[in-house]
């Protein structure tokens, strides 16, 4: 996860220049799209100010957006290589380090394993476990609210993250605390940190040994066969690739379910429809996901060259933002994106899930989480309401990866 340390005050503007805005702070963890929506019409490739202090350029409509994710010369890696021979834990350099063909020959090991005919070969125990988890959280409630991410969204994202990766139940209890320390850092010590990323590693190395001596129909067992028939990667490398997808694959989908239920109680009509159509649910899905995402924006870039996008010219060795937020609410690619549309036409050209080499590569996987979560809740908890007013909802993380805190629920 992109991480930004904190700072309590930003640096002073050089003497005779402007101080970059800073747009990216409580009021945009609210109400992204609002706040990106201004800055696309207003100044489409912006230069701001993190929260943190740091300079950096916004791009903001869906054209640039999309030319910027296919551009060689924005740079994930900043034009770095690291180093195969160095020994390295899972987590301490993934996906997000690297650009294409270090990018590409990594990444292409974890495909044949998250296909969605793969993926849907595993509904029947997302759905059981769904269902166990409603199960639970009516006979905990009596008559009051539920809150949503503890009761629902983070146990189910885990459960099914260990069922496509084959963990045995007496494996999951030790292996929640450090994957979900991870995802939320908040309160973590330093040395909270490293220990969660040392038992990651060791797991994933574990469970490594286990699936090369007998390999099963699992995620790690399928990209273990794609490295041995492919080659082209350290163990290491792909120890990082499986962590990165354990932790990724948790994180992001937990905060999507959040924020889905979120836009369904904040729309009765299409709350309704979908309860009593649910079969329109999965392609509901990328509208959801289009509407909102955890994460605003791709992970950060450098520029390695001077790149136009429109009349703007980002110079080399700039930091750069691609606004997926802003792209995904740009009326030059979705008519009318403030209505929250099921049945929307041009929902699948949502970027929550990136684009061309960097695409996500378990998005058939949150599609099915998604699809079976939605589904389970509106046919279960068919009064499903808000307990509290949504604007009161508390909204944390940053500007990279925003977090509901809680979702309480009447259901």
């Amino acid at each position: 996860m992109d991480t930004e340390p904190a700072v309590t005050t930003a640096p002073p503007a050089p003497a005779g220049q402007p101080r970059l805005p800073e747009p990216l702070g409580a009021e945009f963890l609210s109400g992204p799209a609002e706040v990106l929506a201004e800055i696309r019409e207003t100044c489409p490739v912006a230069r701001v100010r993190t929260p943190a202090g740091r300079p950096v350029w916004l791009v903001t409509r869906a054209e640039d957006v999309r030319a910027g994710f296919l551009d060689p010369r924005l740079s994930l890696s900043g034009g770095r290589v690291p180093d195969p021979g160095v020994r390295r834990r899972a987590l301490d350099v993934t996906l997000v380090n690297y650009d294409p063909p270090d990018h590409t020959r990594i990444r292409r090991l974890a495909t044949p394993a998250l296909t969605p005919a793969r993926m849907a070969a595993h509904r029947e125990r997302i759905e059981r476990a769904a269902g166990e988890l409603l199960d639970a959280a009516d006979a905990a409630r009596g008559d009051g609210p539920v809150e949503l991410m503890d009761a629902f969204a983070r146990p189910f994202a885990f459960r099914s993250l260990c069922e496509v990766f084959d963990i045995r139940e007496e494996e999951r209890a030790a292996l929640y605390e450090p994957v979900a320390r991870l995802a939320d850092k908040t309160g973590c010590t330093a040395g909270e940190v490293e220990e969660s990323v040392a038992r990651i590693d060791a797991f994933v190395r574990r469970r490594m040994a286990v699936c090369a001596a007998a390999p099963g129909d699992d995620v790690v067992s399928r990209v273990l066969v794609a490295w041995r028939e492919q080659g082209g990667a350290t163990e290491d490398e792909v120890a990082s690739l499986l962590a990165m997808l354990l932790l990724a694959g948790f994180d992001s989908t937990v905060q999507a379910i959040g924020m889905s239920v979120v836009a369904l109680l904040g729309h009765r009509d299409v709350r309704s429809t979908l309860r009593d159509e649910p079969w329109r649910i999965p392609r509901a899905v990328d509208e959801l996901l289009r509407w909102d995402t955890p994460g605003p924006f791709a992970t950060k870039r450098l520029a390695l060259r001077d790149i136009r996008f429109g009349d703007t010219v980002i110079p080399a060795g700039s930091g750069v933002l691609l606004s997926v937020a802003a792209a995904n609410h740009d009326p030059g690619c979705h008519a009318g994106p403030g209505t929250l549309d099921p049945g929307r036409s041009t929902a699948s050209r949502h970027l929550t899930f990136g684009l061309g080499p960097h695409y996500c590569p378990g998005s058939a996987l949150a599609r099915l989480e998604l699809t079976v979560a939605l589904t389970t809740l509106l046919g279960r908890w068919q009064r499903l309401a808000p307990a509290v007013p949504l604007h009161e909802l508390t909204w944390g993380g940053g500007y990279l990866h925003r977090r509901l805190a809680a979702l309480p629920v009447l259901p």
